[in-house]
């Protein structure tokens, strides 16, 4: 999908509300020609609204993350949120208070070389320290889905800003990593909303049902198949998100992941 998508969506909580102002001051700050992913639960969102689904494993989330290649763009974005009056808690995140207890949160985050797992902090001149993560250098390698969101806040207020994620096989590969490095049941939960979209949508880029599987694909395959085998054993204490059903999160992984060790 090269085309940009028209989205519309409503806020339920003033979670949701602080999330898309977030997502909007990236996008102003980026600027229409920059290239980045909003990735993380918004992410997740977002891919909901494109591509519905009724068995998604909805979930709120209050910051808005954004991966940026280039560790030249990450300077560029920094004064430009700074004029939107953020202010820089750490070289990587920013926030900006509202009132009323109210407060946007946004974290940069940057790909780099290497197989070393997980956030690991890169210096950047005149910056710090700010979190990178290898898989990031596939998520921004795919294709981007290019959205119009047209966001109707907690309040009743609506606001419009053009933004940037992943595509669906993208974003599993990325909340895989995650998953793996964090064992959170926030994370499961994505990972299920984001395999329902690739069974109700069939038609989205999709290359884990491949074989010979390589790099982030394969890693992401054996990240799933051991996911999908351990969900179902009572004995293996994995935290799983509300009411998520684990015999059918196996189900969509057997379905839609080839198993890397046979590829």
């Amino acid at each position: 999908m090269t085309d940009v998508i028209d989205v519309r969506v409503h806020a339920t909580s003033n979670s949701d509300s602080l999330s898309y102002l977030g997502q909007q001051a990236v996008s102003d700050a980026v600027g229409e020609t920059g290239d980045y992913r909003i990735v993380g639960g918004t992410m997740v969102r977002l891919l909901l609204h494109v591509y519905p689904t009724p068995r998604a494993t909805l979930r709120s989330t209050l910051d808005a993350d954004a991966a940026v290649g280039d560790v030249e763009v990450v300077g560029h974005i920094t004064a430009h949120l700074l004029a939107q009056d953020f202010s820089q808690e750490k070289s990587n995140v920013f926030a900006k208070d509202l009132g009323d207890d109210q407060r946007v949160e946004i974290n940069l985050l940057v790909s780099r070389q290497g197989s070393v797992p997980g956030i690991r902090p890169l210096d950047i001149d005149g910056l710090g320290r700010v979190d990178s993560l290898p898989e990031l250098r596939f998520v921004l390698m795919s294709p981007a889905l290019r959205l119009h969101v047209s966001a109707e806040l907690w309040g009743g207020q609506t606001i419009d800003y053009k933004t940037c994620v992943p595509d669906v096989e993208a974003a599993v590969v990325l909340k895989a990593h995650a998953w793996k490095n964090r064992r959170s049941e926030k994370d499961l939960a994505d990972l299920h909303s984001l395999l329902e979209i690739r069974e109700q949508h069939p038609d989205v880029a999709w290359r884990l049902n491949e074989t010979g599987l390589k790099g982030f694909r394969k890693d992401t395959s054996l990240i799933l198949q051991e996911l999908g085998r351990n969900i179902i054993r009572k004995s293996s204490g994995l935290p799983v998100y509300g009411q998520l059903d684990r015999f059918r999160m196996a189900g969509l992984v057997a379905r839609h992941v080839t198993s890397a060790q046979g590829s």
